[in-house]
């Protein structure tokens, strides 16, 4: 049977799939044709979030019906994606300060630093960033003391 699917604030597509496919099979067939990764995805029919595990049949549709996309952000590319605005931002800072090629070199030795550094953290950096940080976000203070002395990564 032939059905559509409607992006939101998108396109629409028609595929064809049996009455018994799984929602998770309409998935991969959508992901195939529109480019978006299945776990972005999610399928609404009259207004209710199709489960994977069901298939088209448990939810009464059938051919021309229409199931609307949601392209749901990819959270594993969030640093990723956030990255980039950080650095155009940083690359926009430096270009104020040095020419356009000297900025490119800081940035770049910053961005070898900035990886090295969080590449040669250990288990106990990470702890220590994590209390000081929920410390302080609940107004409490570590003695300054607690870090005195200890070589981390972070402090060369």
């Amino acid at each position: 049977m032939l059905i559509s699917v409607k992006i939101l604030k998108g396109g629409e597509c028609d595929i064809e799939v049996s009455a018994t496919a799984s929602i998770n099979s309409v998935k991969q067939i959508v992901a195939e044709q529109l480019r978006i990764p299945v776990d972005q995805q999610k399928l609404v029919f009259k207004g209710k979030t199709l489960l994977d595990s069901e298939t088209l049949c448990d939810y009464n549709i059938v051919e021309g019906n229409k199931l609307h996309l949601f392209v749901l952000k990819d959270t594993s590319a969030e640093a990723e994606e956030s990255s980039p605005d950080f650095y155009e931002q940083l690359q926009k800072f430096l270009e104020k300060h040095f020419s356009p090629s000297d900025a490119e070199k800081v940035l770049e030795e910053f961005r070898k630093n900035l990886s090295d550094q969080l590449r040669h953290l250990s288990l106990d950096d990470i702890e220590r960033i994590a209390t000081l940080h929920l410390d302080s976000s609940n107004n409490k203070h570590p003695s300054p003391q607690s870090f005195a002395g200890e070589n981390t990564p972070m402090q060369s």
